[in-house]
């Protein structure tokens, strides 16, 4: 015996209380601080008219999204060590010798997960040496509360150059992977 389809008066029931609970839960989410129906006193009215609360408007913080975050929570480069200089061949351009790095700055100021991103001309042991140099690096970083949980993300870029006395050296440069442009979060990746 099923007592659900035997008895169609207990199931039409069961769906027209269902229904009705339905429609008073939509009718309380559409309203939900509808005015109690409570009898008030004239202490109650008196009381009212006296010290009206006022209309307060919630505040509501503008939305920053996590690229506006990371633009604004630059690290500042402490101090350079001396550049590791690249071993170039007298068959290569020097100009063109080139090694990017990109890497994580922990809201302490440490590099993190340094790794190279691109290069030419460099052999592995000038990557490796370029990969230490990064990895020792020491940087300033903002003390806004909303840059402490934050991991910078930065790119470092090796090239050759000559400097005043004529001598080829390895400059190295370091940037942030978001900074602003006027009010525009722009993206550097490289």
């Amino acid at each position: 015996m099923n007592f659900w389809r035997d008895n169609p008066v207990f199931r039409d029931a069961v769906y027209a209380l269902g229904a009705v609970a339905l429609i008073l839960f939509f009718e309380h989410m559409r309203h939900p601080s509808a005015p109690r129906a409570a009898a008030s006193t004239e202490n109650d009215q008196a009381a009212v008219a006296l010290s009206p609360s006022p209309v307060t408007k919630p505040v509501v913080a503008p939305h920053i999204n996590s690229m506006e975050k990371m633009a604004r929570c630059q690290p500042e480069l402490r101090e350079t060590p001396s550049v590791p200089t690249f071993e170039v061949g007298e068959r290569y351009n020097r100009v063109a010798v080139q090694l990017n790095v990109r890497f994580l700055v922990d809201n302490n100021g440490f590099v993190m997960n340094p790794y190279v991103i691109g290069g030419t001309v460099v052999t592995p042991q000038d990557q490796e040496a370029a990969i230490d140099y990064v990895r020792h690096l020491t940087f300033e970083t903002p003390t806004a509360e909303e840059c402490q949980t934050l991991k910078m993300q930065m790119v470092g870029n090796f090239h050759t150059s000559k400097n005043s006395s004529g001598d080829w050296i390895t400059i190295f440069e370091v940037h942030p992977v978001y900074s602003f442009n006027g009010s525009k979060v722009v993206v550097n990746p490289n």
